[in-house]
């Protein structure tokens, strides 16, 4: 079993939440990504992007799926919220502040069949769809 801890500093974009429930797609890149293996050696991921689907199930809750793909595919895993992740008010003036549990529902290339947990936690800019992200991932790979 290959354990990978990752964590993740996106930034990205989502358009304003429409529908019925409100839905969007958030969008992001990372601009910095650290990988090690269980024995603390570099696992040699370099970057990481996502495209993701998520509908607001209340005023300030959301379940979201989606894929993250590392190193334009050499490997991507499945998400998919475990619960509501909460969006709301933020001490910062414009700005939201959200936060989620994902649950790895699977992989390809190098995460074939993987599982594990990704948290996040986020600031969203609302007027304008931008948001930065933290990603907190422990990956097992069979």
């Amino acid at each position: 079993m290959l354990r990978v801890v990752m964590t993740t500093h996106f930034e990205g974009e989502a358009d304003a939440p429409a529908g019925d429930p409100p839905q969007t797609d958030p969008r992001a890149r990372s601009t910095s990504l650290e990988a090690v293996l269980a024995d603390g050696s570099d696992a040699g991921i370099e970057r990481a992007s996502y495209e993701n689907h998520a509908v607001f199930t209340g005023e300030s809750s959301f379940s979201e799926t989606g894929t993250i793909r590392y190193d334009d595919g050499e490997g991507a895993l499945e998400i998919v919220t475990l619960s509501d992740g909460t969006l709301g008010p933020c001490a910062e003036p414009g700005v939201l502040h959200g936060a989620a549990v994902y649950r790895i529902t699977g992989g390809s290339g190098r995460f074939g069949h993987a599982t594990g947990l990704v948290t996040t936690n986020f600031l969203l800019w609302p007027e304008t769809g931008r948001f930065e992200e933290r990603q907190a991932a422990i990956v097992f790979v069979p």
